[in-house]
C-alpha cells in the first residue's frame, strides 16, 4: 500500500531550564524563555489554587555570571494557598504639642497608659465565661516628629479574628467612639506634659487585614503567609537580605548568620557559607580558614593564614599538620624588623633540619619565641622568650591620656627580633600568639584573673593601629623586669580615643577579680558591669569614667557613646611576678573603694544552716571571683569585704569566703541567686528561706501556673485601690533579671494577705482559665489561693526575659519512662482540625525548661498516659513554652467507599483543636489491652460481672466488642418497692451478664417474658481494644414486649466510634409517675431510675474502659422528654456533659402535670381497679397506695392502657412539675432529631391495637377521639379545640376518609408536641451560647422494612441495618447512612459536635 506523506506543522520551541542556580519550586513552576543578548528572563506561574506571597514574580538572570539581576532570584516556596482574613484594626491619629526630645518617655507612657485603663483589651462572654482578646503589641503605639514642637501619634488596635466570637463581629464598629473617648480621658491626664490641648486628626473604620508574617492578596481578600526565606514588612513579604535567613514560614524577621554570609532569599542556616566554606576549602566548625590546606589538583600541601592567603615558601608534597602551620603567624619577619648579627641573645636550640623540622621544634617548645633558618637554611636556631632576644624603639613620649595626667602616650612602638645570622640567607618565622614567659631572668606568670581593683602606678598607653599587641606585652615586660618596685603589669587592649593598649605596672595589688570563667567574662557584661569594660557614668560631667586597677579616664566624646556603652574591652590579662603575694615595698596599695564597713553588719543575714544549702557537684553556678592579698585583709576584715562587694552587686545573693590555692590569698566569690523553693511539681505557698548574702526583698517560687497572662491585665474598676500595689509587684519583677513572671494572690488561709511571688521559671503551666475545654487531665480544683482579677499568674514579656539565663537558678524537666513504641507520629493526612472542639487539655511547658526538645516531648507524652481518657497529644513551639495538647479519643469516621458499593467502609481521622507540627497517637495501652482479653470485671461491694465477647461486621471490617447484659443498677420495684424511687441494688456473688434481662412493662404490652416489673437492669457495649478511657452514652430506652431479643443492641456504635454505650430500662407511665402528691405516692420514679443509672455509671464505667467526665445521655420519644428533665433538675453540674435527645424536648407540653391532674388520674386508675368506687379526700390516700401496690402488674397494665385509648395517649402519667419555680437551666451541648415517622399516631398505636383486640372501643374511632382530644393540651386552648373538631369532622366514614384525617392529625400533632417543643429548645439553648446541633429524617422507604417498634433513626444510630439478623430488610444506600448516622453520632459523644 502507498505510504501516505507526512504533514509537517510549526513546531514552537518549548520553554528553556533556567541558566541560574534556582531551587525547586513547590505548588508550581519556574517558566523561562530562551536565553538572549546576555540574558534570560523567567516567571514563576503557581498552580491553581494558589498564590504567589512574594511581590516579585518576573526574573531575570545573567547568563554571563550565572546569576540573578540584583540578587533576588526565585523563592521554592512562594507559592501558598490563599487563607481567609485574619484580624480586624482600627486606628486614630492625634497631634500634639510636645518637644521631639519627649519621644521616647510618651511613647513609653502611652503605651502603659493604655494597657493599665483597658484600652488594650476586649471582653465578650462565651459559655458565660467572661474571656478576654488583647487588641494592642509593640507597634500600637507610633509617634513622629514633624516639628520643632510638634509630634504626630498613630494609635493603632489589632484584634485577631480567631480570638472573636463570630456574633460579636458586627458590634466592632462601636468600638470606634468608646476608644476615642478612652483616649481623650488618657490624654487628658498627661495635659500637663503638652504645651496646648491635643488635637484628633482622623479615625480609621474597622477594617480586615492579614496576621504577622502573613501579607494581602487577591485584591485585599484573602492572605497568604510568607514562605521560608522571607519576611513580613511594609504589607508585603520580602526576602531576606543577603547575610541572613529565615528557615520558618509567616515570620517578621530574618536571623543573622551565626557565621559567613548567605545570598538573598536563604531558607537555611545551611545557606550561610563563610568564605572558607565557599572557597571549597578546610574549616573549622566555624567555618574558619584552618592552617593546613591540601591541594586536590596537585596533590600537595600549603599552610594558610586566618584570612585564607597562602603562606610563602609553604608548598610542599608531604602533608602539614594544623600545629605545624599555625606556628606561624606572620610568613616571615622582614628584614626591617630584625637586628642581625646580634652576640647577647639566648638561642635554645641550633640543629641541622629544614624549614618544616624547625618549625615543629618550636612548635612544642613553650618558651620558643621565633626559629631563623641560616646556611642556606639548612640550620636551624630556635630563640627563647627572653626579653634580650627582642629590642623595642618607642617614639617620644607625652603625658596625659583621657584625663589622667599621670599616663605616658607614646605614638609608636615597634620591637625588632635580634638574631646572630647574617642577612644574605637568613629566615626568620615568628611563632603566633602572646608569649607569657621569660627565662634566665625573673618570670612573668600570666593569672587566671583578668583584672586588678587597684595597684596601677604607672600607666603607658599605645596606639593599636600602629602597635601590636606581642610588642606591647614585650615593651610591658621588659620595662616591669627591670624596675625593683614593679610587681606585675596589666596589658589591655580597648576602643578607646580609636583603639589603645594600655599597660599598667602594679605595684603591691591588694585585690585581682574576674577570672576567665565569670559571667561578665562570657558574654553577659555590659560596659558598666564589675567584670565588663568598667565604665561609669559621671552625671556631673556628662561623661563615662573607665577604671583601670584604680587609675580613672574620663571618656567625653558624646558621639560615641552607643558603642562605649557596648564592651569596649577586647583583651585584658594580668602577669605577676613569682612571689609578689609576699614582697615589701615599704607601702600597700588601699582596700578596694566597694568596702562600707559602716553601714553593712546590720543588714547581714547569719550564715545558712546546713539543710539551707544544697551541693550540686555537677552544677557550676555562675560567679565573680576575687583574691583578696593577705597583707591587705586579715579574715575578718576579707569577709566584711566579701559581703560588702555582694551587697553593691545587683546580681548577688550569696558570698563565700574561702582560701585561694596560694596561702598568701583569700578567695571570694559571689553567686547570683541560687536559691529555689517549689517547682514546676512543687508547688509551695510559703516563701523561700533566705540565704546568705543581701535578704531576698521577695518570694521565690515556680508553682504550677493556674493562669497565664501579660503585664497590663486590665483589672475590674471595683478593685483600683490595689493597682498600686500590682504596680509595685510588677516594678520587682522588671528589676530583677531572672523574674520571669509575678503571682499577685491572696492566700484566704493567711487572713487575705496580699501576697507576690516572683517567679523565677514558669514551669509547668496547667488549667488555664482561656482555654474553653470540657475536659481536663490536670487536678484543676478550687485553689484557697484567689486569683480573682487583678489577683492571678502573670507572664513577663517574653521580650524581656533575662538575656544572661545562666545567672538565673536551673530548672529542667524530669527524665520520664517513655517508650514510642507505644505512639504514633501522624502524618497530615491522619488529623483534622476543628478550632470548635471543646475536649482537649492544654499544658505549656516553660521555655525555660523546655530547652530539650525529645526530653519536653516525652514528658508530654507522660502527661497523656497518665491521664487514662487521654490518647493524643500535639506538640507545638510558642515564645514563651512548648503548648502541649492532650486529647481524649476524638477519631472521627466517614465513608471511603463508593456511593453504589454494597459493603460501605469507613475510614477514621483524629479530629484536632488546633494545627501542630507534632501529632501523636497512642496505639495502645498496657492495662486496656489486659482489659480486652477479659470478660468479666469486679464491682466493688456486689461481685463480678461475667459478660461475653461477639464479633460486630461493618462491611469488611470485623471488630470485637465486650457485652455486659442485664447488670443490675437498682434493686427490683416490686411489692413494698413499686411506687417508690429506685434503691441501690443488693447482688452478690456472680452476675451472668451473658444475657439481657425483661425490659419495663409499657401501655399496650401484652403478657410476655420480655417485659416485666423487675426490669431496672442495664446493657454494657465496650470496644474489645481501647486506647485509654473513652467516651460514654448512655441510652435510655424500653424494648417492647414484642421485640426479639428485647434488647437495643448497641455493639456497632461501639466499635464504629470507639465508645462505650450504656442502654438502660426505666419505668414509665403509671408504674413511673403515678402520684397523689402525698406522702404515700410522690411520683417521678422513672426519673429516679435514670438517675440511679447516671450515678452506677459515675461509680463503675471506669472499670470497662469508659471516661466517667465525658457522658451523654440520650433517649428517644417520650423517654428523651423525660430525660431532658436532667436539665432543669439542681442549680449543681449534672453528671453528664451532652444530651441527645431523639423526638423529645423540654418543652414539651405533655411533659409535666400538675398535681391536681396527678392526682385525678391516679384516682381514676384506682376506680379501673376497682381500689375505690367514688373520689377519695386526701386523707385516703394510703389506703389507695397500698391496693394499688398490691394489683397484679398485668392488670394495673390493662387498666392503664384502656385509659390512655379514651383520655389520650399524651394525657399520660407524667413526670411532677419541678419545686422550683425557676430551675437551673444546664448548658450542656445539645443534639436534637425528629423524623418524619414519629408522632403521636405511631406512638399509641399499640394502645389501639390492644385495646380493639379486646373489642372495647372501635379501633378507629375512639383512638382518633382520644387523640383529636390530646391537641387541646393541658390548657386546653380553644383554637386548638376547634382544629381539632374540624379534623375530628371532616372526614366521611370510608377508609380514605380515615386515611386522609390519620395523616392530617399526624402532622398536626407532630407538630405541636415534637417539632415546635424542639425548635424551642434549639433556640433556647442556642440564646445561652451552648452548642446545640439538630438533624431531621425525612419520610423514606426504609421505614416500612423497619422493625415497627424501634424508631427507625434510632435504628440507624444503633446500626441495625448492620446487624446479621436484620440486614436483609435493609438496602446499601441504609447501611451507608446508618455508618454515616452512628459517624455524627459518635463524634458528638466525643467532641460535642457531630461535624
Amino acid at each position: 500500500a502507498p505510504t501516505a506523506p507526512l504533514s509537517l506543522c510549526s513546531v514552537t520551541s518549548l520553554p528553556a531550564g533556567p541558566l541560574c542556580p534556582a531551587p525547586a519550586v513547590t505548588h508550581g513552576a519556574l517558566v523561562c524563555r530562551p536565553a538572549a543578548n546576555g540574558e534570560q528572563g523567567c516567571d514563576l506561574i503557581c498552580h491553581r489554587g494558589y498564590q504567589n506571597a512574594l511581590p516579585v514574580s518576573n526574573f531575570l538572570c545573567r547568563t554571563e555570571s550565572r546569576q540573578w539581576d540584583g540578587g533576588d532570584g526565585p523563592v521554592g516556596g512562594a507559592c501558598r494557598v490563599p487563607q481567609p482574613l485574619q484580624s480586624v484594626s482600627s486606628s486614630q491619629l492625634w497631634t500634639l504639642s510636645s518637644s521631639c526630645s519627649q519621644i521616647s518617655s510618651l511613647r513609653s507612657l502611652l503605651s502603659s497608659m493604655m494597657t493599665s485603663r483597658g484600652l488594650c483589651s476586649a471582653q465578650y462572654f462565651i459559655y458565660l465565661s467572661p474571656l478576654s482578646v488583647s487588641l494592642c503589641d509593640d507597634s500600637s503605639v507610633s509617634l513622629l516628629c514633624v516639628g520643632d514642637d510638634t509630634l504626630k501619634v498613630t494609635l493603632t488596635w489589632t484584634a485577631q479574628l480567631s480570638d472573636l466570637p463570630t456574633s460579636d463581629l458586627p458590634d466592632l464598629h462601636d468600638i470606634g467612639e468608646h476608644l476615642v473617648v478612652g483616649i481623650q480621658g488618657l490624654l487628658g491626664n498627661i495635659r500637663s506634659m503638652l504645651s496646648s490641648q491635643p488635637r484628633l486628626v482622623s479615625v480609621t473604620t474597622p477594617s480586615f487585614g492579614c496576621s504577622h508574617g502573613y501579607r494581602l492578596a487577591g485584591d485585599g481578600e484573602v492572605c497568604v503567609v510568607c514562605p521560608a526565606g522571607s519576611y513580613s514588612g511594609e504589607g508585603a513579604c520580602l526576602l531576606c537580605p543577603e547575610g541572613t535567613y529565615q528557615d520558618e514560614e509567616g515570620r517578621d524577621l530574618c536571623h543573622k548568620c551565626p557565621t559567613g554570609s548567605s545570598p538573598p532569599g536563604a531558607s537555611s542556616v545551611n545557606q550561610c557559607l563563610t568564605e572558607c566554606q565557599r572557597r571549597g576549602l578546610r574549616c573549622s566548625e566555624r567555618g574558619d580558614f584552618l592552617p593546613a590546606q591540601p591541594d586536590f589538583l596537585s596533590g600537595r600541601w600549603r599552610c594558610f593564614d586566618g584570612k585564607g592567603a597562602e603562606l610563602e615558601w609553604t608548598n610542599r608534597d608531604e602533608p602539614w599538620t594544623d600545629d605545624e602551620c599555625s606556628v606561624i603567624v606572620k610568613p616571615f619577619v622582614p628584614g626591617s624588623d630584625l637586628i642581625v648579627r646580634a652576640e647577647d641573645t639566648e638561642v635554645l636550640q641550633t640543629t641541622t633540619s629544614d624549614l618544616t623540622s624547625c618549625v615543629q621544634a618550636c612548635a612544642v617548645e613553650p618558651s620558643c619565641h621565633y626559629v631563623a633558618l641560616i646556611n642556606r637554611r639548612s640550620v636551624c636556631e630556635l630563640y627563647s622568650t627572653h626579653t634580650m632576644n627582642t629590642h623595642c624603639n618607642a617614639s617620644q613620649q607625652t603625658i596625659g591620656f583621657l584625663g589622667n595626667s599621670r599616663a605616658e602616650l607614646f605614638s609608636s612602638l615597634s620591637c625588632s627580633l635580634r638574631v646572630r645570622g647574617g642577612a644574605s640567607d637568613l629566615l626568620v618565622v615568628r611563632k603566633k600568639g602572646i608569649v607569657t614567659t621569660a627565662t634566665r631572668r625573673e618570670e612573668f606568670e600570666r593569672m587566671t584573673m583578668t583584672k586588678a581593683v587597684s595597684g596601677v602606678f604607672r600607666i603607658q598607653v599605645f596606639p593599636s593601629g600602629r602597635t601590636s599587641l606581642s610588642d606591647a606585652h614585650r615593651f610591658c615586660q621588659d620595662g616591669c623586669s627591670r624596675d625593683a618596685c614593679c610587681d606585675g603589669f596589666v596589658l589591655n587592649r580597648n576602643s578607646l580615643s580609636g583603639g589603645s593598649l594600655l599597660c599598667g605596672w602594679l605595684r603591691a595589688p591588694s585585690v585581682l577579680m574576674c577570672g576567665d570563667k565569670d559571667w561578665d567574662m562570657i558574654g553577659q557584661g555590659t560596659a558598666n558591669r564589675v567584670c565588663g569594660a568598667g565604665l561609669a557614668y559621671n552625671e556631673k560631667q556628662s561623661s563615662f569614667v573607665f577604671d583601670f586597677g584604680g587609675e580613672k579616664f574620663n571618656i567625653t566624646d558624646t558621639k560615641n557613646q552607643k558603642d562605649y556603652q557596648a564592651s569596649i574591652v577586647s583583651f585584658q590579662a594580668v602577669y605577676l611576678k613569682p612571689g609578689s603575694w609576699t614582697r615589701g615595698h615599704g607601702d600597700t596599695s588601699p582596700a578596694a573603694p566597694l568596702l562600707h564597713l559602716c553601714c553593712l553588719t546590720a543588714e547581714l543575714s547569719p550564715p545558712p544552716d546546713e539543710e539551707d544549702v544544697h551541693v550540686d557537684p555537677l552544677r557550676a553556678l555562675p560567679s565573680l571571683s576575687f583574691w583578696l592579698n593577705r597583707k591587705n585583709y586579715d579574715s575578718q576584715k576579707a569577709l566584711l569585704w566579701c559581703l560588702a562587694g555582694c551587697d553593691g552587686e545587683p546580681r548577688c545573693s550569696v558570698a563565700d569566703l574561702g582560701d585561694a590555692d596560694s596561702p598568701w590569698l583569700f578567695a571570694c566569690s559571689m553567686h547570683a541567686d541560687g536559691s529555689q523553693c517549689g517547682a514546676y511539681h512543687e508547688p509551695v505557698r510559703r516563701p523561700c528561706r533566705p540565704l546568705p548574702g543581701r535578704p531576698p526583698p521577695r518570694d521565690r517560687s515556680s508553682p504550677v501556673l493556674t493562669q497565664q497572662r501579660e503585664y497590663g491585665h486590665t483589672p475590674s474598676p471595683v478593685i483600683f485601690f490595689l493597682l498600686f500595689r500590682f504596680m509595685e509587684c510588677e516594678r520587682r519583677c522588671d528589676e530583677d533579671p531572672c523574674c520571669r513572671g509575678i503571682g499577685f494572690v491572696q492566700d484566704t488561709e493567711s487572713s487575705g494577705n496580699h501576697g507576690n511571688q516572683s517567679l523565677i521559671s514558669l514551669g509547668v503551666q496547667t488549667c488555664s482559665e482561656v482555654a474553653m475545654t470540657t475536659a481536663r487531665t490536670q487536678d484543676c480544683s478550687p485553689s484557697v489561693v484567689k486569683h480573682r482579677d487583678p489577683f492571678g499568674w502573670y507572664q513577663k514579656p517574653v521580650n524581656q526575659w533575662s538575656s544572661s539565663p545562666a545567672l538565673c537558678p536551673q530548672f529542667s524537666l524530669p527524665t520520664t519512662n517513655v517508650s514510642l513504641d507505644q505512639w504514633r507520629l501522624l502524618s497530615d493526612s491522619s488529623f483534622l482540625v476543628d478550632p470548635s472542639m471543646r475536649t482537649y487539655d492544654v499544658i505549656h511547658v516553660s521555655r525555660d525548661i523546655a530547652t530539650n526538645r525529645e526530653k519536653t516531648r516525652d514528658w508530654c507524652l507522660h502527661a497523656c498516659q497518665e491521664a487514662e481518657s487521654c490518647v493524643a497529644v500535639s506538640l507545638s513551639e510558642e515564645a514563651s513554652a512548648t503548648r502541649c495538647v492532650l486529647y481524649p479519643d476524638t477519631t472521627a469516621c466517614g465513608l471511603n467507599s463508593a456511593p453504589s458499593s454494597s459493603r460501605p467502609a469507613s475510614s477514621c481521622r483524629l479530629v484536632i483543636r488546633e494545627p501542630a507540627p507534632r501529632v501523636y497517637l497512642r496505639t495502645g495501652q498496657t492495662n486496656q489491652e489486659r482489659l480486652s482479653t477479659v470478660t468479666s470485671f469486679s464491682v466493688p461491694g456486689h461481685g463480678t460481672l461475667r459478660g461475653v465477647v461477639v464479633e460486630t461486621s461493618l462491611g469488611s471490617d470485623r471488630k470485637r466488642v465486650v457485652q455486659f447484659l442485664g447488670v443490675p443498677y437498682a434493686r427490683p420495684p416490686t411489692g413494698s418497692l413499686r411506687f417508690e424511687a429506685a434503691r441501690p441494688s443488693d447482688w452478690s456473688g456472680d452476675w451472668d451478664a451473658t444475657r439481657p434481662r425483661p425490659s419495663c412493662i409499657q401501655p399496650g404490652d401484652e403478657d410476655s417474658p420480655s417485659s416485666s416489673e423487675d426490669c431496672l437492669y442495664l446493657n454494657i457495649f465496650t470496644p474489645a481494644s481501647l486506647r485509654g478511657r473513652v467516651p460514654v452514652l448512655v441510652f435510655f430506652f424500653n424494648p417492647s414486649a414484642n421485640q426479639s431479643p428485647g434488647l437495643l443492641d448497641g455493639s456497632a456504635l461501639a466499635a464504629v466510634g470507639d465508645v462505650v454505650v450504656v442502654t438502660a430500662s426505666y419505668r414509665t407511665a403509671a408504674l413511673g409517675f403515678l402520684s397523689t402528691v402525698s406522702s404515700g405516692l410522690r411520683g417521678n420514679y422513672g426519673l429516679s431510675d435514670q438517675e440511679a443509672v447516671l450515678r452506677w455509671v459515675n461509680a463503675h464505667i471506669s472499670l470497662v474502659g469508659g471516661d466517667n467526665r465525658t457522658v451523654t445521655v440520650g433517649s428517644e420519644r417520650g423517654g428523651a422528654d423525660v430525660t431532658s428533665l436532667h436539665l432543669l433538675s439542681s442549680p449543681s453540674p449534672p453528671p453528664f456533659q451532652r444530651m441527645m435527645l431523639m423526638g423529645g424536648s423540654v418543652f414539651s407540653p405533655s411533659l409535666v402535670q400538675t398535681s391536681s391532674a396527678s392526682r385525678r388520674r391516679a384516682v381514676h386508675l384506682a376506680k379501673e381497679l376497682g381500689c375505690v368506687t367514688s373520689d377519695l379526700p386526701d386523707g385516703d390516700d394510703d389506703k389507695m397506695a397500698a391496693c394499688l401496690r398490691a394489683a397484679p402488674v398485668s392488670a394495673l397494665n390493662a387498666a392503664q392502657t384502656k385509659l390512655l385509648a379514651v383520655s389520650g395517649p399524651f394525657q399520660s402519667w407524667a413526670p411532677a412539675r419541678p419545686s422550683s419555680s425557676r430551675p437551673s437551666l444546664h448548658g450542656v451541648d445539645l443534639l436534637l432529631g425528629s423524623s418524619q415517622h414519629d408522632g403521636l399516631i405511631g406512638r399509641a398505636r399499640k394502645i389501639k391495637d390492644f385495646e380493639a383486640l379486646r373489642g372495647r372501643a372501635d379501633g378507629k374511632t375512639a383512638f382518633y377521639e382520644a387523640l383529636s382530644r390530646s391537641l387541646g393540651g393541658v390548657t386546653g386552648s380553644d383554637p386548638l379545640k376547634e382544629v381539632a373538631a374540624w379534623y375530628s369532622l371532616d372526614h366521611g366514614a370510608s377508609p380514605a376518609g380515615y386515611n386522609r384525617f390519620s395523616r392530617a392529625l399526624d402532622n398536626a400533632t407532630r407538630d405541636l408536641f415534637i417539632i415546635c417543643p424542639s425548635l424551642q429548645m434549639a433556640s433556647h439553648w442556642a440564646n445561652s451560647k451552648a452548642n446545640v446541633f439538630l438533624y431531621h429524617q425525612p419520610a423514606t422507604s426504609s421505614h416500612n422494612r423497619a422493625d415497627a417498634s424501634v424508631p427507625l433513626d434510632v435504628q440507624l444510630v444503633f446500626g441495625t441495618p448492620h446487624h446479621p439478623m436484620s440486614s436483609q430488610r435493609f438496602t446499601s444506600s441504609d447501611r451507608r447512612l446508618s455508618l454515616a448516622m452512628m459517624t455524627y453520632v459518635s463524634s458528638f459523644i466525643k467532641s460535642g459536635n457531630p461535624n
